[in-house]
């Protein structure tokens, strides 16, 4: 579901018999305020002010799951490729990239573990962990919005935040609070812009390595699940359109270089629900089937216009209304025919 390009040639096999380990990608519609715990009295009153109003957009998260296989796209943005972003101090920054902190209201937990930050063209990523490691994650975060861009038609100003926490304690304190078990979460803030930022896991379990920050393929994945829904969804819109509308897209922009997939696909498909989408096993898989279809069906420029016009924070038509102008046909007929297509042709892209 997480969208950019950074090439790998390899592909990324889930361990056998550790099935609780392996992630669907879902988006949470939940606001979670409050839930923020800080090392000192100072930090948690620095920061909660600012966190209450959060809301969680996009979650890279674990469910159990049928064993998937991930196929990347070899690009010239692999993590550890050449090119390099700049590592600088907080401290050090230049002021608008200071900002981009400033805006979250984190800036001083980053500050008093030391992170640095490595400044791409697009975004901006910090974190305590090894500065060559942060370069290629700005990296890999650079080419996420320029596929974002192609995909979509977006021209992104500014630069996104990334936040690369090297422990579990410090992925809670960085807006990972509520969500233990996720590889990242997308949070929107209620003021000041609606300023995003994407919090990575790096310490919790890859799919074929003991961490994502060691699963590189899976890494470049999850920032790109990730990069799409910070550009494309907005806190007021967040919750007008169904999980498997917000995670199909995503999934969409994430299979031009990397998409988890079970190994045994189901026989039969439907449309899946929001709870199925967030639990079922095949839940993220089906939303991704759909998309995918109707993508093929109706190309890629017209999916797109249904798929802003669905999470527009000013929508009024149904969706099923949005489908039938965009799509030239209902919701109900492309789910028949996508139906027939699985059981006819199998599962696509696989």
């Amino acid at each position: 579901m997480v969208g950019a390009s950074a090439g790998v040639d390899s592909t990324v096999k889930a361990r056998v018999g550790n099935a609780a380990r392996l992630r669907k990608l879902f988006l949470v519609s939940t606001v979670r305020g409050g839930r923020y715990r800080f090392a000192t009295r100072e930090l948690r009153r620095c920061v909660f002010g600012a966190l209450v109003l959060s809301l969680t957009a996009g979650c890279t998260t674990s469910t159990a799951a049928p064993a998937p296989t991930s196929t990347p796209k070899a690009t010239a943005g692999a993590l550890g490729g050449a090119r390099r972003s700049s590592v600088v101090t907080y401290a050090s920054a230049p002021k608008a990239v200071q900002t981009v902190l400033d805006h979250t209201g984190l800036e001083p937990v980053v500050e008093t573990t030391g992170a640095k930050l490595a400044v791409g063209h697009h975004v901006v990523v910090a974190g305590d962990v090894d500065p060559s490691d942060l370069s290629a994650m700005a990296q890999v975060g650079d080419d996420a919005v320029d596929e974002v861009d192609q995909l979509t038609g977006l021209s992104v100003h500014g630069r996104v935040l990334i936040l690369a926490p090297a422990t579990e304690a410090e992925y809670l304190a960085w807006g990972g609070a509520g969500f233990t078990d996720a590889w990242g979460i997308t949070r929107y803030l209620a003021w000041k812009g609606a300023q995003t930022w994407i919090t990575l896991n790096l310490a919790t379990g890859g799919l074929d390595a003991g961490t994502l920050k060691a699963d590189q393929p899976l890494l470049v994945h999850v920032i790109d699940h990730e990069m799409f829904h910070a550009l494309t969804l907005k806190p007021s819109g967040r919750g007008k359109a169904p999980l498997w509308l917000t995670e199909g897209f995503a999934a969409l922009a994430g299979q031009q270089q990397a998409t988890v997939w079970p190994r045994t696909p189901p026989t039969r498909v439907t449309l899946p629900t929001d709870t199925q989408v967030r639990t079922d096993t095949y839940g993220y898989f089906l939303a991704w089937q759909f998309v995918v279809f109707v993508e093929r069906r109706v190309g890629q420029a017209r999916a797109m216009r249904f798929y802003f016009a669905a999470v527009s924070p000013r929508r009024h038509s149904t969706l099923n209304a949005l489908s039938n102008r965009y799509l030239k046909a209902s919701l109900a007929t492309l789910a028949s025919r996508w139906k027939h297509a699985y059981r006819k042709h199998g599962p696509i892209g696989i």
